[in-house]
């Protein structure tokens, strides 16, 4: 007898059969549908549905959790509202709080954030009561979300995943759904797109130069660390900091003179047009090995630096003549 049973032990531990208890134990959720608009007007609520298949392989009641991602500034914890209706019983979702395991953080790390550059948010709901299902018998169910679109021209990528609180956020026991990008409009702002790619705030004109050539630096304002606004934001005025290497010897031009006064050339864009021999006094003999600058106030006490590396932009010599 014990001889069989260690048999029976060995049996069950190797990897292969603790492979096929998994499956046993597991449960297939499958997004066979997403219903969503393409495009809203601002201000305007966006009514989505969320066909949904379950294939059980255990008896288990377990709590549905749906992730939705979406844009921070439309804020759906605080206006979005989810119920669900399927073969085996309909209901309500509330918001995930502080009481419920970390859902937002393995959705996350599992799902990204699709095409989004950033400034979008996995938002979490859990069902008010468990959904029972039978080892074997397949239903099928929908959830419904309604949630305010803001007040911004913007394009985005939503997501949704749902799982259950039986098995958590893990790759085999949810379903992922990313649809195309949609677009927000009859606002008042610039597209923000966050499709798109990275924003830069800085630009150069003409594309090639050398730092003998006269140099037309850009600055948008408005984009800053993951597409939101710098620090200079609403600024009156807008100086160049710059600093240069010139014959080994390190030169800085930083102040508020007229010769780094940047123009206002519309609403949180500014411009600046530079020669570089001029701007830090190098003699045509001398060598100016390297330029790097920033933006600050008329004050001197807010500085904007390249938003990707938190160090100065640079000016990096490209002519190819």
């Amino acid at each position: 007898m014990k001889n069989k049973l260690y048999k029976l032990k060995r049996i069950l531990f190797q990897p292969k059969a603790l492979f096929l208890l998994f499956l046993l134990l597991s449960m297939c959720i499958t997004i066979t549908n997403v219903n969503q608009p393409s495009s809203m007007g601002v201000g305007e609520r966006m009514d989505i549905t969320i066909d949904v298949d379950v294939a059980p392989a255990e008896d288990a009641a377990h709590n549905i959790i749906f992730g939705v991602l979406a844009p921070e500034a439309w804020d759906i914890a605080s206006n979005a509202t989810v119920s669900y209706t399927s073969d085996n019983g309909n209901g309500a979702m509330r918001l995930a709080n502080g009481a419920d395991p970390d859902y937002a953080t393995p959705i996350m790390d599992l799902a990204g954030i699709g095409e989004n550059y950033g400034l979008v948010e996995w938002v979490v709901f859990i069902s008010d009561e468990t959904v029972s299902g039978a080892n074997g018998v397949n239903f099928s169910g929908q959830i419904q979300l309604s949630m305010d679109v803001g007040t911004d021209n913007l394009k985005t990528q939503l997501g949704y995943i749902v799982g259950t609180s039986g098995y958590g956020i893990t790759e085999g026991e949810t379903d992922i759904r990313f649809t195309p990008c949609m677009e927000v409009t009859g606002g008042s702002n610039p597209l923000i797109d966050l499709c798109g790619p990275l924003p830069f705030p800085v630009t150069f004109k003409p594309a090639e130069y050398t730092y003998d050539d006269i140099i037309h630096i850009g600055f948008d304002a408005t984009k800053g660390p993951e597409g939101s606004p710098t620090a200079l934001s609403g600024a009156t005025d807008v100086y160049l900091c710059a600093k240069a290497v010139i014959d080994g010897q390190a030169i800085e031009v930083c102040d508020n003179a007229s010769i780094t006064k940047m123009r206002s050339i519309g609403i949180d864009q500014w411009e600046v047009s530079i020669w570089p021999r001029q701007l830090f006094n190098a003699l045509p003999s001398q060598e100016i090995a390297d330029i790097t600058f920033s933006f600050i106030n008329e004050n001197g006490d807010v500085e904007v630096k390249n938003p990707d590396t938190g160090e100065d932009f640079q000016i990096i010599a490209n002519c190819t003549n």
